[in-house]
């Protein structure tokens, strides 16, 4: 009996425990500091994903070719 009894109480313990840090960590999510944090890091992986994307989308042919280092050497 004490054998299938120990196996219950820890796995209620845990799920006391798992649901006691969810809802901690639900509230420090949810705390404004916290969200606006979380809010200003997905704004910015929005930003470099799109710039990423504005990236591979451009070809090289493109872009401007670099001057040569004679013609800024000679000024011209």
């Amino acid at each position: 009996m004490l054998e299938a009894l120990i196996p219950l109480v820890i796995n209620k313990s845990v799920e006391v425990i798992l649901k006691l840090l969810l809802e901690k960590i639900w509230a420090w999510l949810l705390r404004d500091k916290s969200f606006q944090r979380l809010n200003h890091f997905l704004k910015m992986q929005i930003l470099v994903l799109y710039l990423d994307w504005i990236l591979l989308k451009t070809s090289l042919k493109s872009l401007p070719k670099p001057a040569k280092e004679n013609d800024l050497d000679t000024g011209g």
